[in-house]
């Protein structure tokens, strides 16, 4: 085929062998289009003519033939015929050859299996070298397998001190990269140590294979010196060990000197504190193991394992969903109940229209939340440059479980777990004015009066044994139906709850309520309100059910009593009396007297919650005048931040939970049981502009978690539960069968566990300079005295029980830590970092939880959690004082951190800039290369 000079057409002959059978010339060409489609080959008379053959390119031989006068040919050799094709270039017959041989499915095919090949001989190399020992990734070795551990020293003068090592593997002529460390075990220290593994019965990996492990800059990737050689060299070598010069490309030998150290002594299993961190993930459907980094330090005594891990928490979205329900549990049944009071005088018809104003504005807010999240399939956390967005206010920014794992030579295992989350700040409400200072300037502690909460319990209380008895009723029902044995029992408890009814209906507070509603009565006018149907279609939430309580996301809450129907004018005592006479006869009335029973209740309990309600009508009308009024926000941002804060309490302490278990720590269950659970909380906001503003929401909330109490119960780990009020809630927490047999006692009973938080803070950055220099530093220093007086009420607590009492407690060295806490909290130091490091080290010695934060837990929080971090390992694994930088460095480089800042924000890097960096404390600066993100 001769290519045209206008477009692409061919001339084309086609061989047939009848022809030359018959002695006939076949030689003879024809102008054809060409366009080759996959493996089929089209032909036209003309460009854009309609189509005259079709052939399939399959089961044939292309190759070049001589040239001739019309061009540069080539040959398609099929069975039963050849096809002649002619080009005015030979580059272009070549690229024609090229594209006709690897079209056919044949070739594809070849390709597709070298391709598969070749994908599972690097999947194998990455799963046999893999420096990480996380759970998913990290593959036993087998008796073959080879440990070379490589050893580097370079000059003291050497242009750099970020290095990393490489492995390449001699294939085919070719140096192939094999693998390349992602970890920098030094920084100013030029020594460093890195594992390869190998097995040697691999078909890429013999003793023989030549290996050539090199040394790069770590900033620029320059190559700074290699060296070449095998595993039959190492293993020949005095105690396989070979210690040889490191040369460059230009041939020069005295560049530094490594060490290949051949070894097989490795154990053949994962070390101890994987399995417990596999135990606790195959536990706990809740947690998802995001990401993992594995490394190797070298202590006094000899190297350990350190693992970090990264775990998202279910609870970051479904507890925010739940508390939203939760919240509008308690706001449906106010409201209705406000709709309800149409026998009110008509002076009460602006104040109940103005209630039932503010709270709708705050339902808004909570059903386009709940609306989001109920629908909401994506990962389970809140991404940092999501902070602004109105759906996502009730849940905590980039809520993470940090987990460092140490194990050394003996398989000993320690696991030290962090919670890091962004400020607990109502990003899309701005930052005019914080929870604290609007508190502050109406001179209030807390958004609503101790009457207001009195009032709330009191209604939680009525709805929670009403709700009780309605139990009861269904389970009677049943018993009377099928007749069971335990009827009588069944009977006397439902009598016992009646009798507790009764009892609260009479207390002062609900006489009082019921009389003030009577007295605001009007004989002769009614109001004007109407009741209103909150079921919107936008949201299809339905209010139907007994009390605002949540069994658990997506259950809906409940109404006090629901449908009263009409009151009947029997006496309680009387139908009480009935009914237990109908159980022991087993009279066939049973079920009748039992309705009668209840039918009497209902006016009591009716006339009780409108009491109650008016009561907080007034209450909550009075707190609008002089609060809300002024402030209309202020119970949206309360709501929010709380939302994030409580999630936070949760997911901290559920950890806790598993950690103690998996280290079967009876001390902290008993702690729990006498004392209640610490959380510390550590701060890294400074105070100035913004951060000022989320640093007092966040101190409010924190403040506010401490009304809060943990119940435990027997259901399935993870499932919980939300009661009590808007702000002082009880977090019901199920643990499974196997946690739950060796609670305490108190426990199995259902104590409640008092909630201790403990707020410290410093600011690190330039804004905190600024503040510093500009005299409004005073908010972090009132948080640190508060948060100290805090901590010794509870170390004072824990120093006497576990004295008392035996317990194993590291009583000593918190009475070492305590007085130097006292005194740097007192002095106020800029950028007093010691501080925090001291504190984290007494609540870990106290058995309690930690929380880390910043504004998006990403930067600030990544240089906190790695010292402290490093710290431990210094503190409690005798990491050698040489290599403490040299693993801070790997951390912050390599470790999970900047996994974290990625999935944030698509940049693997700190947002950190050189004058920031100036700025930080020494302990807090990035190693070179790991910051200059530009999204916070």
């Amino acid at each position: 085929a001769v290519v045209s000079t206008q477009s692409t057409g061919f001339y084309l002959s086609v061989y047939d062998f009848a022809a030359e059978r018959k002695g006939s010339n076949w030689e003879q060409y024809t102008r054809r289009w060409v366009c080759l489609v996959n493996n089929i080959l089209l032909t036209s008379k003309e460009e854009k003519g309609s189509l005259e053959t079709v052939m399939l390119l399959e089961n044939f031989t292309v190759e070049l033939c001589q040239s001739n006068s019309h061009g540069y040919g080539i040959k398609l050799d099929f069975q039963t015929s050849d096809y002649h094709m002619y080009c005015s270039s030979k580059e272009i017959a070549e690229k024609w050859v090229a594209a006709v041989s690897d079209c056919s499915y044949m070739a594809l095919y070849r390709r597709w299996k070298s391709l598969q090949v070749e994908y599972n001989s690097l999947l194998a190399q990455q799963n046999r070298i893999s420096k990480c020992y996380g759970i998913e990734e990290y593959m036993l070795p087998t008796d073959n397998t080879r440990e070379v551990v490589v050893s580097c020293e370079l000059p003291v003068n050497c242009p750099t001190q970020h290095t990393f090592a490489s492995l390449y593997l001699l294939q085919f002529e070719k140096w192939v990269l094999w693998y390349q460390t992602e970890s920098v075990d030094h920084t100013l220290s030029p020594h460093y140590t890195k594992t390869f593994h190998f097995e040697v019965d691999d078909k890429n990996v013999r003793d023989e294979s030549s290996l050539k492990f090199c040394i790069n800059n770590m900033t620029t990737g320059t190559l700074l010196g290699y060296v070449v050689t095998d595993i039959k060299n190492i293993q020949a070598a005095k105690d396989s060990k070979l210690i040889a010069n490191l040369q460059d490309d230009l041939g020069n030998n005295n560049v530094g000197v490594i060490t290949l150290e051949l070894s097989s002594s490795y154990d053949n299993k994962l070390p101890t504190s994987h399995r417990s961190l596999q135990h606790l993930v195959s536990n706990s459907p809740s947690l998802k193991l995001d990401f993992h980094r594995g490394f190797m330090f070298q202590t006094t005594r000899d190297k350990i394992h350190v693992s970090e891990q990264l775990w998202e928490h279910a609870a970051s979205i479904a507890l925010p969903l739940a508390y939203i329900e939760f919240l509008l549990g308690m706001k449906e049944q106010v409201i209705s109940s406000f709709e309800e009071f149409t026998t009110l005088d008509q002076i009460y018809d602006p104040m109940i229209a103005q209630m039932i104003t503010h709270h709708e504005t705050s339902l808004l807010s909570m059903l386009r939340a709940k609306k989001f999240l109920s629908s909401y399939d994506g990962p389970l956390f809140r991404k940092s440059v999501c902070k602004k967005e109105s759906e996502w206010q009730y849940t905590p920014v980039n809520l993470a479980i940090y987990v460092l794992g140490v194990c050394d030579i003996e398989e000993a295992e320690t696991n030290y777990f962090t919670t890091t989350v962004g400020a607990f700040a109502s990003h899309g409400l701005g930052y005019k004015q914080s929870l604290q200072s609007a508190l502050a300037a109406a001179g209030k502690t807390s958004l609503y009066s101790t009457r207001h909460d009195k009032i709330m319990t009191n209604i939680d209380t009525l709805c929670r044994i009403w709700g009780d008895i309605e139990l009861y009723k269904q389970t009677l029902i049943d018993s009377i139906a099928l007749e069971n044995s335990d009827l009588y029992d069944l009977a006397v408890s439902l009598t016992t709850k009646i009798s507790d009814l009764t009892e609260f209906c009479k207390t002062g507070e609900i006489v009082t309520g019921v009389q003030m509603k009577e007295q605001a009565e009007s004989t002769s006018c009614f109001s004007t309100l109407r009741a209103r149907n909150w079921s919107t279609p936008e949201t299809d939430y339905v209010w139907d059910g007994e009390r605002y309580r949540v069994k658990s996301v997506g259950s809906r809450p409940s109404s006090i009593v629901g449908d009263m129907g009409t009151a009947q004018e029997t006496d309680i005592t009387i139908a009480i009396t009935n009914f237990i006479l109908a159980v022991e006869k087993k009279s066939k009335t049973i079920g009748r007297d039992l309705l009668r029973m209840l039918a009497s209740l209902e006016p009591l309990v009716t006339q009780s919650r409108q009491g109650l309600m008016f009561m907080l009508l007034l209450e909550e009308n009075k707190i609008f005048n002089s609060f809300f009024s002024a402030t209309p926000e202020m119970e949206v941002r309360m709501n929010q931040c709380f939302s994030q804060g409580l999630t936070t309490l949760y997911t901290a302490f559920h950890i806790s939970l598993l950690d103690a278990f998996s280290r079967e720590d009876m001390t902290f269950f008993k702690v729990l049981e006498n004392i209640g659970f610490l959380v510390q909380f550590q701060s890294l906001l400074s105070t100035h502009s913004a951060e000022l503003a989320m640093l007092e929401d966040h101190w409010i909330t924190i403040n506010s978690l401490s009304n809060c109490k943990i119940v435990l119960t027997s259901e399935e780990l993870g499932e919980f539960e939300l009661s009590g009020l808007a702000h002082r809630v009880t977090l019901s927490i199920g643990v499974g069968q196997d946690i739950w047999r060796i609670l305490p006692a108190g426990l199995k009973n259902q104590k409640p566990v008092p909630v201790s938080t403990v707020l410290f803070t410093k600011g690190v950055n330039e804004q905190q300079m600024l503040s510093e220099r500009v005299g409004t530093n005073n908010m972090e220093h009132t948080i640190n005295i508060d948060g100290l007086c805090k901590l010794e009420v509870y170390y004072m607590m824990y120093k006497e029980y576990v004295t008392q009492n035996n317990i194993p407690g590291d009583v000593e060295k918190l009475d070492a830590l305590i007085t130097p806490i006292c005194k740097h909290a007192r002095a106020h130091v800029f950028k007093d970092v010691k501080l925090l490091s001291m504190v984290d080290e007494a609540v870990r010695l106290m058995g309690g939880a930690r929380v880390t934060s910043c504004k998006s837990a990403k930067d600030r929080t990544a240089m906190s959690v790695t010292y402290e971090s490093v710290s431990v390992l210094s503190r409690e694994h005798c990491l050698v004082a040489s290599g403490f930088s040299n693993a801070l460095s790997a951390l912050r480089s390599h470790g999970v951190r900047p996994l974290n800042c990625k999935k944030n924000t698509g940049s693997g890097k700190y947002a950190f800039n050189g004058f920031q960096l100036k700025i930080l404390p020494k302990e807090y600066r990035p190693p070179m290369g790991s910051y200059g993100g530009k999204i916070t």
